[in-house]
Formats: structure tokens, sequence, C-alpha cells
């Protein structure tokens, strides 16, 4: 057990959590719009290009990464159709997606950054893991936003007090489960908690809201509901990227193999039809895909850290 009997106020402390919630900025409403979007209608291409040219700072988003070295067009590209073109309506949305809601946040310190490079890769497998499934109960719409806030009551915690979320890192957990204990015992409250209070609080659909609360009940993803199909799909994506999110430990690249065949193929939702090679190489792909997402929005992998 966590030592918890120099630590004053742990009462004060969850107080203090949720007040920092209560004091959020808001979403931008032209993103929550974008999310309420049918990405399977005729004018779903249309519509995107219209919000996302009603933000300056969605537009610059987008044609940053159009331009990227990622994306390599042959000649720069200068408006934002064509640049919507170039990496596709979907890919643009959860671009802006993941760059407004860091935006509320503003990661600078590491360990914020590693934070949200851990949310984006299980966002990324959530979707790619959606589209698989090919179940019109999970578009990819709803499970990226899902996935992207799954942890945000931890970027919250860390908002409020860093200290105490590096003691409960540096605890001795190596699951989910056993990070649910430090921080209920150490900060009073634990982070799917606290997220879950943050959507509300954003207006962000009920079904993201379940999800981001009971992510790591592992009763919930067993549904089969239309809610427990995205939970299931949120849950495996963050078993998955769970490594990167263990203090000090290897990320993906030397967790995979093992990683798919002792424990993700076994939890692969019945809907999801995919062989361990296949599963593989979807997760490696969503790292990387997550990875191009991160330097664009400024919080990547510094190579020189390596």
């Amino acid at each position: 057990m966590i030592d918890v009997s120099s630590l004053s106020g742990r009462d004060g402390l969850k107080l203090r959590l949720e007040r920092r919630i209560q004091h959020l900025p808001v979403l931008p409403a032209v993103l929550l719009k974008l999310l309420a979007l049918d990405r399977t209608a005729d004018r779903f291409s249309d519509e995107v290009l219209r919000l996302i040219g009603a933000e300056a700072s969605f537009t610059a988003r987008v044609l940053g990464a159009a331009n990227s070295a990622e994306s390599a067009p042959a000649s720069p590209i200068t408006t934002l159709r064509a640049a919507i073109t170039r990496i596709g309506s979907a890919r643009a949305v959860d671009l802006v997606t993941a760059g407004a809601v860091t935006r509320v946040f503003v990661p600078r310190e590491p360990m914020e950054k590693a934070l949200w490079r851990h949310s984006l890769q299980v966002a990324v497998a959530a979707s790619a893991l959606a589209r698989a499934a090919r179940d019109p109960e999970v578009p990819p719409a709803e499970v990226y936003p899902a996935a992207l806030l799954h942890d945000v009551g931890r970027v919250v915690m860390f908002l409020e007090a860093p200290e105490l979320l590096r003691l409960v890192d540096e605890g001795d957990w190596d699951s989910p489960e056993l990070l649910i204990a430090a921080e209920r015992e150490i900060c009073g409250v634990t982070h799917p908690e606290l997220g879950a209070v943050a959507c509300q609080q954003w207006g962000l659909p009920e079904s993201i809201v379940h999800a981001v609360r009971v992510h790591h009940d592992p009763l919930a993803g067993r549904a089969a509901t239309r809610t427990g199909k995205l939970v299931a799909l949120v849950q495996l994506a963050d078993l998955a990227m769970f490594p990167s999110a263990l203090p000090g430990t290897p990320g993906w690249d030397e967790a995979g193999e093992a990683l798919v065949k002792k424990v993700l193929l076994p939890k692969l939702p019945s809907f999801v039809h995919l062989d361990a090679a296949q599963l593989h190489d979807l997760i490696g792909a969503a790292v990387g895909q997550s990875e191009m997402t991160a330097r664009a929005l400024g919080f990547g992998e510094d190579p020189s850290a390596a």
C-alpha cells in the first residue's frame, strides 16, 4: 500500500480537482458541431469544409498537416479545400478535435505531453478498430473523441496537483485496476470520475461521458449494447497502448507481438474480426499515425531525447 500519512487534506484535494474542472475553458462550438456530423452523409465533406473554414486556428492546423513532411505534397497546398482533399475529411476532423482539446490544456511539461501522446494513440487505435469492425453502432466519429478524452481526468490531476500525480505514477502498480486504487488512495477520486465530469461540463454526448467514466470497468465493455461496444473499443485500444502509459516502460515497439498474442487477442470484441497479424499491424499503424498528429500539434517525441 502507498503511505499517504504525509499527505494532507485529501478531501480538500478532491474539492480542488472538482473546482478545477468547473473552471476549464469551454470547447469551441464549432468543434461540437464537427463531432455531431454524420460521416456517412453525402454532404459530410462539404460540412467539414464549411465548419473548419469558420475557425482560423482549425484552418491553419489542417493546412499545416497537409503541407507536412508526412503528407509530402508535390507543391505547397494553399487552400483549405485542397488541404482537406489531401488528408481526408475524417482525418481533418480528428486533427482539429485533438488540437482543440489540447488547446484547452496546452501541454508544456514532459509528463503532460506524454499523457496526450498516450491519449492520441488510444484515439487513433480505437477509431481504426471501429473502421475494421464496420459496425454501424460504433462509428469512428464517436469512438475517436471518447478515446481521446478517456484520460482527461489524469490531465486535470496534473494541472492541479502534479506532485501527487507523480506519486501515483511512481507507485507499485502495473495494471489499470491498481492505478485506480492508487488514485483513490492518494487523491480521493479517480481519473475516470474526473474525466466524466469534465465531458459533461463540455456538453459532450452521454455515450462519450459514459465511456470515459467506465473505461477501466472490466464489465462495462462486455455489454452487447451500442455503448458497451464503444467502451469495448476504447478499453482494447487503451490496453494496447497501456505500456506507453506506464512510467519508465517500453512502448509498442518492444511490447507489440507478445502483447497482441497474450493480452489483446483474447480480449478482442466479438464484433471485431481480426487475426493476430492484422491486429498487430493495425495497432502498429495507429502508433505511427498518432505520432504524426502529436508532432503536428507540437508535442511529439523529441528525437534528440532518445
